[in-house]
């Protein structure tokens, strides 16, 4: 039963119950000359009287047996606001028995959240007969505070004077609770959005200056030792900031799980990088890593999810004094099924994270997987981090040990099940040597961008692949030309989003002229092609951005001999 409608029936039943006293007083003073030959109501009005009252006695004793079996907290105070009168419900949520509540004031419960303006407005409401329901804070025994949904209602008395106020409280601390993280995780998803259109414009940024380190690269004979290295510290640095705008795109995106053979001990490396300007100097890393431990069937995402929380909580564990978080991986046999993780028999990879923190008790040990569970405050977490953790972890079939003493640390032990899947090597390099096939008559090839330095470098390295191209800013005008000469080109390439037409629209207008020729979409948010998309448009297949000489070779290989070839 909801607060309000336990209220409005409490309300009825004491005005109800009020109505019958007065009705059964008149009757009382109308028999009060007369006497009675029903033995039923006795010879006397006394007897009368007697009957009456207990009938009374009986109906207040049913509304008071209801009221004790409340779920919704409810009081009573006489007309200066001193208690009377407290349900077990009430007690049961506060912490006070109602033999410390009797005679008190009801200010007793008030917090120090509501201004002397709230309860001046509160007493004018309720003291003028009228009823005041809305949210409020009280404070429980051991000084905490939870969030009630009140409603104070006067009574009165045969003279219509108050005599008394009724308040019927319910519990809505949860539903709050609820409300303010379902608003953090709003903020959260705005922020996502906001950092996936930095990441989106930073991908464009790198696209030169990647693809100019590249080419440089491919003229490494040119340049003494001292150049070259310098070259090739500018293209890795290049390749990290490429990576930390993937892991943004990844992290901002609702993006489809999708679970693949994948090395944990890489995906390790990428939290630690992602995280290292973020942990304090006094707190130190350690790695224990088992080289031979083999892949695992996870989706990266939500790898990187596990690990960047669990390194949080370390760092958050240890506070200001510092420590040691330590990561290790290694291969392990579950011969047992393991009870308190529910962990079946079988071969695992076990990551564990543990910490030199403050530990925790036994008691929130018990609940720390419980979302919306936090030790950190409000300011400080979500209470979703380790409920997200183990739900990951579940579905894939693992199990999660802990371990933690009070002063000494916390450990978290993960299992997850080994992959029989091998990796293809994913690693490409920039080549350092070229080998050209020129033909006389050179492939043209269409590019289509609204950034004017990716279409800059995007032709020089069309160009030292041996293709003749065209680049053009505008879709609507790439169009008119491409309707004009149909058979000029023999691949389109076209970013995704650009002013007046994106390149899906584009892609689908040029496949109407021509269906034959291949087309590619370059983007840096490749989630948000699907393969019906793809059909529906004619797209040949994605490139990503920032664009890689190796990447644009094979992709363009795949649909036409290449005119030279990287080695």
């Amino acid at each position: 039963m909801s607060q309000k409608a336990s209220y409005k029936g409490l309300e009825q039943r004491i005005k109800a119950l009020e109505l019958e006293n007065a009705a059964l007083k008149k009757n009382i003073f109308s028999f009060k000359d007369c006497r009675s030959n029903d033995t039923g109501f006795g010879s006397t009005h006394a007897d009368f009287a007697v009957v009456i009252n207990q009938k009374i006695e009986k109906e207040r004793g049913l509304l008071l047996a209801a009221v004790e079996q409340f779920s919704e907290m409810v009081y009573i105070t006489n007309s200066e606001g001193i208690i009377e009168y407290l349900n077990p419900a009430f007690e049961y949520l506060t912490g006070f028995t109602r033999k410390e509540c009797i005679g008190k004031d009801i200010s007793l419960f008030r917090s120090s959240k509501h201004d002397s303006q709230f309860n001046i407005n509160l007493r004018a409401t309720i003291s003028s007969g009228r009823v005041w329901s809305g949210p409020a804070e009280f404070k429980r025994k051991d000084n905490s505070f939870y969030i009630i949904d009140i409603a104070i209602s006067s009574v009165r008395d045969e003279n219509g004077e108050i005599t008394n106020y009724v308040g019927v409280q319910q519990n809505i601390s949860n539903e709050t609770k609820i409300n303010e993280k379902m608003a953090q995780v709003q903020k959260l998803e705005s922020l996502g959005t906001l950092a996936g259109g930095i990441a989106h414009d930073f991908n464009n940024m790198l696209v030169p200056i990647l693809g100019n380190i590249e080419l440089l690269l491919l003229k490494s004979s040119a340049y003494d030792n001292e150049t070259k290295e310098s070259l090739t510290q500018v293209y890795e640095s290049a390749l990290q900031a490429k990576e930390l705008v993937r892991q943004i795109l990844n992290f901002s995106r609702h993006k489809k799980i999708e679970r693949q053979p994948l090395e944990i001990q890489n995906c390790i490396n990428t939290v630690l990088k992602l995280m290292q300007s973020g942990i304090p100097r006094n707190i130190s890393i350690r790695k224990e890593i088992d080289p031979s431990s083999p892949p695992v069937i996870a989706d990266p995402t939500q790898l990187h999810q596990i690990i960047m929380n669990l390194v949080s909580n370390g760092v958050h564990a240890m506070g200001k004094t510092g420590g040691v978080i330590k990561l290790s991986l290694m291969p392990v046999n579950v011969s047992q099924f393991g009870s308190n993780a529910r962990i079946k028999p079988g071969d695992y990879i076990c990551l564990s994270v543990s910490d030199t923190g403050m530990g925790m008790s036994k008691e929130v040990m018990s609940r720390i997987f419980e979302p919306f569970y936090t030790t950190k405050g409000d300011e400080d977490g979500t209470g979703m981090g380790l409920s997200v953790v183990y739900g990951i972890v579940k579905d894939m079939d693992g199990g999660i040990k802990v371990h933690s003493e009070l002063g000494k640390g916390s450990e978290f032990k993960l299992y997850f099940p080994k992959s029989m899947t091998m990796l293809a090597s994913q690693l490409h390099t920039p080549a350092l040597n070229e080998r050209r096939d020129m033909n006389k008559d050179q492939i043209h090839l269409l590019f289509v961008d609204d950034e004017a330095m990716i279409l800059k470098v995007a032709k020089s390295m069309l160009d030292r692949l041996g293709y003749l191209s065209t680049t053009m800013r505008d879709p609507l005008a790439a169009l008119a030309g491409f309707k004009k000469e149909p058979f000029k080109y023999e691949l389109v390439i076209t970013d995704l989003y650009m002013p007046h037409m994106n390149g899906n629209c584009l892609a689908e207008n040029i496949k109407k002229i021509r269906p034959d020729i291949p087309i590619l979409l370059c983007t840096g948010f490749r989630d948000d092609i699907t393969l019906d998309m793809m059909v529906q448009t004619g797209i040949s297949a994605l490139l990503s951005k920032p664009l890689s000489i190796k990447e644009l070779s094979d992709k363009i290989g795949k649909f036409l001999k290449p005119k030279m070839s990287i080695i």
